[in-house]
């Protein structure tokens, strides 16, 4: 009987931990990769509270009783596992565990123009002030989500190049791409992936002529290298609606869309935004 009793828990332990639920006093458990995100669901106490990962508090949505957020891993991970923790008044009322799992990116050589290498001293100055612009909108993000459906791909077509590959610019500068790339000829039409406000709509250095929609709570997506922007900042967007034509502007080795997706201060893999996306927000 005593032996029953122990091979009965052991499943019952087993069970628990291939599900992701706590066992015991234990946290739930989830996995993770480096530019990823994982969408959590909590239950949050009637008094203040704050999500915490890392020691670093995170934005999310109240719906009642209820949390909902997006947890983001940076591309630039040292593997650590972390926990997140919902705090009411200091105290930890949950745990969330995740462990960081390693996802192999490949490598790849592009010919661009020399002069999008090496700078010019006017181009630098352009540059570190595009990046001061830049960063006020990331830090300027709207504290509710904008959007009620789960994210979609701008394109339907072909992806050249996906993210995280590592890349190495005319056989001298190395660099990583942040991004998802899509076959598209100068001029197709490019949609908006979801809900959200227009906050940058204009022509930078490296990325051409660009928008960046704000999907609220510190979620931007950006669209890269257009041959025409069609929306001004300020503008609210529906999932789908045009914002733009693709092109071959700024730094590039061909006509193609650029699809940059911002989490949290950090640029994710879009793809997993829109499955995450779908546990929760329908299509």
């Amino acid at each position: 009987m005593k032996c029953f009793l122990l091979i009965f828990i052991s499943l019952i332990n087993a069970a628990c931990a291939q599900s992701g639920k706590p066992s015991g006093d234990l946290p739930s458990q989830l996995v993770i990769s480096q530019g990823e995100v994982r969408w959590l669901e909590f239950p949050i106490p009637k008094e203040n509270s704050k999500l915490v990962c890392r020691d670093q508090e995170v934005k999310f949505v109240k719906k009642g009783r209820i949390g909902l957020a997006f947890v983001m891993e940076s591309y630039f991970s040292d593997f650590s596992p972390f926990t997140c923790k919902v705090l009411s008044q200091g105290v930890t009322v949950s745990e969330y565990y995740f462990n960081v799992k390693e996802r192999p990116y490949h490598s790849e050589v592009l010919k661009v123009d020399p002069k999008k290498i090496k700078l010019a001293p006017k181009d630098e100055r352009r540059v570190i002030a595009e990046q001061v612009v830049l960063n006020k909108i990331y830090s300027s993000s709207l504290p509710e989500f904008l959007f009620s459906e789960s994210f979609i791909s701008p394109l339907n077509s072909v992806v050249t190049s996906v993210y995280g590959n590592r890349r190495v610019y005319n056989k001298q500068k190395k660099g990583q791409h942040l991004g998802i790339d899509y076959r598209a000829a100068i001029g197709d039409k490019v949609p908006a992936a979801n809900a959200g406000k227009i906050v940058f709509s204009g022509d930078l250095f490296y990325t051409g002529w660009t928008v960046i929609i704000d999907h609220g709570v510190d979620i931007f997506t950006v669209y890269g290298h257009l041959s025409k922007t069609l929306v001004n900042e300020g503008d609210i967007v529906k999932r789908g609606d045009l914002i733009g034509l693709s092109g071959n502007t700024g730094r590039t080795s061909g006509p193609h869309l650029h699809w940059g997706t911002k989490v949290q201060g950090q640029y994710i893999d879009g793809f997993v935004l829109v499955e995450e996306s779908k546990k929760y927000f329908k299509n």
